[in-house]
């Protein structure tokens, strides 16, 4: 079996939860979820389909499709990406994500910064070379611009937590690009007149990285924020009516990011950013750009 590594180091506590609402010791399934949310927004900024498998329109594998024919193809043809990756109903994950030391031990806690540790995500299925550029792409962009894990809703002055930075270069393969992976999503799509019609009625509160912002030199403050979220009257970037907050901001680490719900709104919110003094803010289409 191949093994995807990659190493990292803590710049604040990682919350990855527990049955205990602790966090005493490493759940992977915390991590593996940062790992396929972040994974389903990068689909969906490079123009494919990404469902949202807590949504009613999540993805499944067909299997009178696949009895058929007995071909996996037949029974994914209607799966997303992301699941095909990650796992929906019928279809288990590709990977298996062991969280070590980097000796081989396995990492009790992330609650130190400075801690070495090694995402290890074991293939129990075969990937694509499309699939590994998508994690290794993944892994830069929560290193560089975001944050993984849990309680990174917490605004400054309460601690951070969720920061990360890689320990040793990404292996990417060297026949991907950003151009054929989307050449691949765009191939799946066309395949398959049922994720067309997802992508059609897919609500535009997912996160699509093409509607974030990112900051790398700055954090906001609680007054900061709150006079962002207030450029929405609906709520969508403050948390209101049942939604979760998307303004996350790190003063330790320096940095803030964020996602809109539509172009006019990340208008809006750069140009908040700019009235209260913010600059140097990139928008997910530049970022999009460095991949």
């Amino acid at each position: 079996m191949r093994t995807i590594t990659v190493s990292l180091r803590t710049l604040t506590p990682i919350w990855t939860g527990d049955v205990d609402r602790t966090s005493e010791q490493v759940r992977e399934t915390g991590l593996m979820g940062s790992v396929r949310w972040w994974t389903e927004a990068l689909i969906r900024g490079l123009g494919g389909y990404a469902c949202d498998p807590t949504s009613s329109d999540r993805c499944g594998f067909d299997e009178a499709a696949y009895r058929r024919t007995y071909q996996v193809e037949d029974g994914l043809r209607d799966v997303c990406p992301a699941c095909r990756l990650f796992g929906c109903t019928g279809w288990s994950s590709k990977l298996r994500l062991v969280i070590t030391d980097g000796e081989g031990g396995y990492v009790v806690s992330l609650e130190q910064p400075g801690a070495y540790f090694v995402l290890n995500f074991v293939e129990v299925k075969p990937t694509t070379a499309e699939e590994r550029w998508l994690l290794a792409k993944v892994a830069w962009l929560i290193t560089r611009y975001g944050s993984m894990g849990g309680k990174t809703t917490l605004k400054p002055p309460q601690p951070d937590y969720g920061l990360v930075a890689l320990a040793s270069p990404l292996r990417l393969p060297s026949s991907v690009t950003r151009e054929s992976v989307q050449v691949w999503l765009a191939k799946m799509l066309a395949e398959s007149p049922v994720l067309q019609e997802r992508l059609r009625r897919a609500p535009p509160e997912w996160p699509n990285l093409r509607l974030f912002f990112f900051n790398t030199e700055r954090w906001l403050d609680t007054g900061q924020v709150n006079e962002l979220v207030r450029v929405d009257p609906s709520g969508f970037l403050s948390g209101r009516r049942g939604v979760s907050k998307k303004v996350f901001s790190f003063q330790k680490g320096n940095r803030f990011w964020g996602y809109a719900r539509d172009s006019q709104m990340l208008e809006k919110v750069l140009a908040t950013l700019q009235r209260l003094g913010v600059s140097s803010t990139r928008t997910g289409e530049e970022v999009l750009n460095e991949l």
